[in-house]
């Protein structure tokens, strides 16, 4: 139920200030200015809740007490699924935009320590 209370928030501000702002005769500036305050309220909520979600979804890498088991089969298939996209993004990361490099460099982070997972996956 906790999942949905962030959705709801963003939905309740949005509907008061857009209400607000038809039912109230406010100047146009007025009304511009709470629509963007309404809009940056759900953003921040949306943001908390997503960073919120994030935080508690991180899970512990892998530890000698803990080792997952992994067939042959699915280790071979999971490194043929993320080869391509560690390709495409070795060629993301020669691209001449700053934010396209780093995003580049931040999906080969993400990618390697998926192929690291499954190498220290026991068969």
């Amino acid at each position: 139920m906790h999942r949905y209370l962030p959705a709801i928030a963003v939905f309740v501000i949005f509907l008061a200030c857009t209400l607000i702002s038809h039912l109230v005769a406010l100047p146009p500036t007025a009304s511009l200015i709470l629509s963007f305050a309404g809009a940056a309220i759900a953003a921040s909520i949306t943001a908390a809740a997503m960073r919120t979600h994030a935080d508690s979804s991180q899970t512990a890498p892998a530890t000698p007490d803990f080792v997952p088991e992994i067939s042959p089969k699915l280790r071979h298939d999971l490194r043929g699924i993320i080869s391509p996209a560690v390709l495409c993004a070795d060629q993301l990361s020669t691209y001449q935009d700053e934010t396209v490099r780093n995003r580049a460099e931040q999906i080969l982070t993400a990618l390697d320590l998926a192929t690291d997972r499954l190498r220290t996956a026991r068969t």
